[in-house]
């Protein structure tokens, strides 16, 4: 069956954190990736999107340690943080072309916990369109986004085989993500198109006018 992402319908989700020490700075998001069955007359979802954005500013400032609030999310969250990050806080190394290193300290953390694309609609960018459509659902300002790029597990425990998770790096880097260490890999939210249409808007629409409170305008 030819399906094209005009045949699709997209639905995000979010919802905070179910503990109420997390809430506050824990928003877990589902993308669905829907299409219209008409044998069995309902819909069917063909991908799947799951993750969180974490707002790391404001539990620092409210004094909630980092280690604990990332670990009491996702373990996996907790190791990447340990991988990527140079201290405590959001601060990431960043290798430049010139072998330089920059080291850009951000707000939060959006983190991919697991696309899923049925097997029968893979190739056909539902997952990438997925991906896309996290930044018009879900604040990206100042942030870095993180995934671990891995197969599944069909079987617990199971190997897997090089040439998949390979196959699975190669798409990430086709969509602007990067290796950070082990199978982790992050993508700087400024690069996401949202984000650089928002920047580029900014960019055209600096005035350098200055309005002081209290001052009438003519």
């Amino acid at each position: 069956m030819e399906v094209s992402i005009d045949d699709l319908e997209f639905e995000f989700t979010l919802r905070p954190d179910s503990d109420p020490s997390l809430s506050p700075y824990v928003i877990g998001f589902r993308g669905k990736a829907l299409l219209w069955d008409d044998r069995d007359g309902c819909e069917k979802v063909v991908a799947e999107l799951r993750g969180y954005r974490l707002d790391l500013a404001s539990a620092t400032m409210d004094g909630l340690d980092q280690n604990i609030l990332l670990d009491s999310v996702c373990p996996e969250i907790a190791e990447f943080s340990e991988t990527v990050f140079e201290e405590s806080g959001c601060h990431y190394l960043h290798r430049l072309a010139d072998g330089s290193i920059r080291t850009q300290e951000y707000d939060g953390l959006v983190w991919i916990n697991e696309v899923v694309v049925e097997p029968a609609y893979r190739g056909r960018n539902i997952g990438t369109s997925l991906l896309a459509r996290i930044g018009q659902m879900i604040d990206l300002e100042n942030c870095i986004i993180g995934l671990k790029a891995y197969p599944l597990d069909d079987e617990i425990g199971k190997r897997k085989p090089k040439e998949q998770i390979r196959k699975i790096k190669r798409f990430y880097e086709h969509l602007g993500f990067v290796a950070a260490g082990g199978h982790f890999m992050v993508k700087e939210a400024s690069h996401c198109e949202v984000m650089k249409k928002r920047l580029e808007w900014r960019r055209n629409h600096q005035t350098g006018y200055v309005v002081e409170v209290g001052v009438p305008l003519h």
